[in-house]
Order: structure tokens, then C-alpha cells, then sequence
């Protein structure tokens, strides 16, 4: 028997629990993504009767199931139903695909779909070959500019707004090809999908934010960082020193996936990430 709702802000403290139950690294599994992106997946909350799911699309339109819970409590009739009716599960850590025998299930990863996960303390000294070119933006950037940076709160949001927009326009494309909405429902909905975050300010003007949440006990992930093109060097620094903010409670920065667009995996590459942390898609063999 299913259950089935839209998922909303009455779902927060329930999918908040989960999430922080499982201590996942993969940056699918928190409140905010799967609000924020809830319209474009098509996320709904699925209750069946040996757990909690959240039933997605995915950029290809074919639907999956999430799941919230301990696997062992679901038997494998249960599994073929959810399979038979809803397509695949996804994301699927790699710790847990010994829970999907070989000759039942089949498994499949996308590059494209892989998290990059970073050591919080290279980060925050930029230290070594890998950063050199970084490091030069970096202190580029303090050659010219004295930024600070203040927490991002009721009073100060829409500040970040006012960013956003800027990137928006210098961009060169629409809304509809970039996050913006998604940014933007962040910014407004800050304090309600418990996300941290800093606006850094150049001189009065406000000049770019980053955003983001604990994923783990050990996990960072960044799901927002937004600038204008006028300042040179400025996403090596708002990176280096969030870094720094979370050095001491947090051994890794996530910073979520490429998804497949060739220029951004190059900068996060350039990065020197500590893995590739896969996302594996199971279903049922034919």
C-alpha cells in the first residue's frame, strides 16, 4: 500500500531526521536539494509499508526512488514492486549495493552525476602545485580588494538577491538555463531549510555569497556560490575562506556534482579533489 504527497515544508523535520540518521556524504540527501529542486524532479513523498522513499524524474524523464530508510527492513518482493512501478533507485551510496544481489539487480553510474569531494584544510591553505594558480587569483584579489564577510540572515538576504541578479545578467543566458530560481528560493527560504552561508561585501556593495549545510558529521556540502565577473579571484577566496570558517568541524567540502557540462569540471578539477564520490542507479534485471 502507497502513500503519496508532495513534498513541502511540512515534511522538513521528518526528511531533516532521516537524512541526518543515514550521515550520507552524497549531496542528494538533504531537506534543502530536494525542496528546492522538488518542481523540476517532480519529488514527491512515498510512504509504503516497509519505509519512507521519495519518488524523482530525472533530467532524461524517467522516474526513481530514494530511499530514507534501512534497506533491510524492505524484503525483495517489496523491491521488485517499487522497481516494477517507479523505474530505479537512485542515489545509491556504494556502501549499500550489496543489499542488490548481481544476478537480481543491475547497477549503472553517470560521470556526470558524481559529487567532488574536497579536504577542508587544503582548501583553507591552498598549499602545493595543485593551487597555484589559484593561489595567484587569490592574492591578486587581495591586492586589490578588502572584502568582508557577513552571515547571511533576514536582514541582509536580500543583499544576496541583488547578487544574484547581477549574475545572472552577466550570464548572457536565461533563467531557465541557469539555478537562479532555485538560488533564489535559498535566499528566501534561508532560515526555514536551516542552510549557513556568508554575503561578502567590497567596500558598500555587496559582491557575492555561498551557501550551503552539513551533510554529515563530517561533510560540508556547497550548494550555492554566486559573484560578479568585476572582481577577479573571487570564487578562489569566497572558497578559501569558507574553507577556513569549517576547517575545524568538517574533514570535507562537497561540492556536488558536474553534471555533465565540460567547463565546470574542469574548475572543480582544478581543485584537486580528494575522490569522485559515485551515485549508482539499481534496477531490476530483465
Amino acid at each position: 500500500m502507497e502513500k503519496i504527497e508532495t513534498v513541502d515544508f511540512q515534511h522538513s523535520a521528518c526528511l531533516m531526521k532521516r537524512f541526518k540518521e543515514l550521515n550520507l556524504p552524497i549531496s542528494d540527501y538533504t531537506f534543502a536539494n530536494i525542496y528546492l529542486f522538488r518542481k523540476i524532479s517532480n519529488y514527491e513523498f512515498l510512504q509504503v509499508d516497509c519505509g519512507l522513499f521519495i519518488r524523482g524524474c530525472n533530467k532524461q524523464g524517467r522516474s526513481y526512488v530514494m530511499p530514507l530508510n534501512d534497506l533491510r527492513a524492505c524484503d525483495m518482493k517489496i523491491f521488485n514492486e517499487l522497481l516494477d512501478k517507479h523505474g530505479f533507485f537512485y542515489p545509491i551510496p556504494e556502501g549499500w549495493l550489496n543489499f542488490f544481489p548481481e544476478n537480481r539487480f543491475s547497477v549503472a553510474s553517470d560521470d556526470g552525476e558524481s559529487d567532488y569531494i574536497y579536504r577542508t584544510e587544503k582548501m583553507a591553505s591552498f598549499a602545493g602545485k595543485t593551487f597555484t594558480r589559484h593561489r595567484n587569483h587569490l592574492n591578486q584579489f587581495f591586492s586589490l580588494y578588502e572584502p568582508q564577510g557577513i552571515p547571511i540572515c533576514a536582514k541582509n538576504f536580500s543583499d544576496g538577491l541583488e547578487i544574484l541578479k547581477q549574475w545572472q545578467n552577466e550570464s548572457r543566458t536565461t533563467r531557465e538555463q541557469t539555478d537562479f530560481a532555485h538560488c533564489e528560493e535559498a535566499l528566501v527560504n534561508f532560515s526555514a531549510l536551516a542552510l549557513w552561508g556568508t554575503i561578502y561585501y567590497i567596500g558598500d556593495e555587496p559582491a557575492a555569497f555561498i551557501i550551503g549545510e552539513p551533510l554529515n558529521t563530517d561533510t560540508f556540502v556547497l550548494h550555492f556560490a554566486k559573484a560578479s565577473t568585476r572582481y577577479h579571484g573571487i570564487y578562489e577566496f569566497m572558497f578559501n575562506d569558507t574553507a577556513k570558517k569549517l576547517a575545524a568541524d568538517y574533514t570535507y567540502l562537497n561540492l556536488e556534482e558536474d553534471m555533465g557540462n565540460k567547463n565546470l569540471r574542469q574548475t572543480k578539477m582544478s581543485y584537486g579533489p580528494e575522490m569522485i564520490l559515485k551515485k549508482y542507479r539499481v534496477s531490476r534485471r530483465i
